[in-house]
């Protein structure tokens, strides 16, 4: 009777030992589909951003530099109309302009080459961002790997079973979880880099505006005291 009992206990252990097992290896499967659907998600997420960006900084840097051409051509007026009224008075201002029209001149191809430069690390910087995201996202299923190779250790014991199970169904929240929250990382620095190249495309118009209004400044003060 013993021996019997022994037994059907056997063989009902086995019996749940093989459907855990089952129970398990569905769970790790479906858990496995999940997480590989959200890193597809994330990748084309991450993709259109850096597209979005690159396209944007672009454009942000194309229009600064437009800006800065127009306002050369409001400043070469300024400065042609001191010569023609120096020309009028038949007054030389070349000690005027000499040093101050060269460095006039040169003033927005420079600051649209800092501009240029500037736009250039910040795609460098947005591309190795992205890349980055790439890589922390797809390591992501390794756990998914390392719960099936586990499972897989555990050679239909229960009590190793068991906690596994419990393990795969905590997973199913936090692993997703994390690949927002690598998304999200590479999603706002985009932002900051996408905010600091407005910032600094804005600062070399307010750059152009102040400096080179101010060289004509001087030299219309300069040319003043001469015709006076």
């Amino acid at each position: 009777m013993a021996l019997k009992t022994t037994f059907l206990l056997c063989a009902f252990l086995a019996l749940a030992s093989a459907d855990l097992a089952n129970e398990a290896k569905e769970a790790i499967e479906a858990l496995k589909g999940v997480v590989q659907d959200r890193i597809l998600a994330a990748h084309s997420d991450l993709d259109i951003g850096l597209t979005t960006f690159l396209t944007n900084s672009e454009n942000v840097a194309s229009n600064a530099a437009r800006a800065i051409l127009e306002l050369q051509e409001t400043i070469d007026a300024q400065l042609q109309e001191i010569k023609d009224l120096a020309l009028e008075a038949d007054i030389s201002i070349s000690p005027c302009t000499n040093v101050r029209e060269q460095a006039l001149n040169k003033l927005p191809g420079r600051l649209i080459e800092e501009l240029g430069k500037y736009v250039s690390d910040a795609k460098g910087q947005a591309s190795s961002a992205t890349i980055s995201g790439f890589y922390l996202v797809d390591i992501l299923i390794n756990k998914v790997q390392s719960l099936d190779f586990q499972l897989h250790q555990c050679q239909g014991d229960l009590l190793c079973i068991a906690p596994l199970l419990t393990e795969v169904e905590n997973h199913k929240v936090q692993l997703v979880q994390n690949v927002d929250t690598e998304f999200e990382a590479v999603e706002y620095a985009l932002l900051t880099l996408k905010l600091n190249v407005q910032s600094y495309s804005d600062s070399r118009i307010t750059t152009y505006i102040r400096d080179g209004f101010d060289i004509v400044r001087t030299i219309r003060n300069c040319a003043n005291n001469l015709i006076v």
